[in-house]
């Protein structure tokens, strides 16, 4: 009975949202054969069930037949878009130089923001030292010698 509740709600959603199943799966990190097991309900799991509800802008809840509100314990705040969720688990890869570089580099693009000052210069930045971005810097023909 949970797997055929689950599997209408899933389609359902879908549906509303203008989404299909190899979209989803994409978005969730699945295959698309896991998507359409859980909604024909030839599937017993329900390890994904909450990014799948996520994903579909409602609650694991609501999925299994818990709730009858599909928004219930939603969050006030929109949630993440997928290319957002991507935007963060880049950046969470990233070495904590990459992720102040990044920080220096979308603040700049969005422009000032009122109530926070200048982008901070991160402590290791030396300003004696080229970049990348230095013309006169050989960086592609500079010969490393082993230690």
């Amino acid at each position: 009975m949970l797997m055929a509740i689950t599997g209408d709600r899933v389609r359902q959603r879908l549906k509303e949202l203008g989404i299909n199943q190899s979209e989803l799966a994409r978005r969730v990190g699945i295959t698309q054969g896991t998507v359409a097991a859980l909604i024909s309900g030839r599937s017993r799991s329900s390890a994904h069930l909450h990014k799948i509800a996520r994903e579909l802008e409602t609650t694991p809840a609501w999925l299994a037949g818990e709730t009858s509100d599909p928004t219930s314990a939603q969050p006030d705040e929109a949630p993440l878009t997928s290319d957002e969720r991507d935007l963060v688990a880049i950046y969470r890869a990233l070495s904590s130089v990459d992720q102040m570089a990044l920080l220096q580099v979308a603040r700049a693009m969005s422009g000032p923001k009122e109530g926070r000052g200048p982008a901070q210069v991160p402590k290791h930045y030396r300003p004696d030292r080229p970049t990348l971005h230095d013309r006169k810097a050989e960086f592609r023909t500079e010969k490393v010698e082993p230690r």
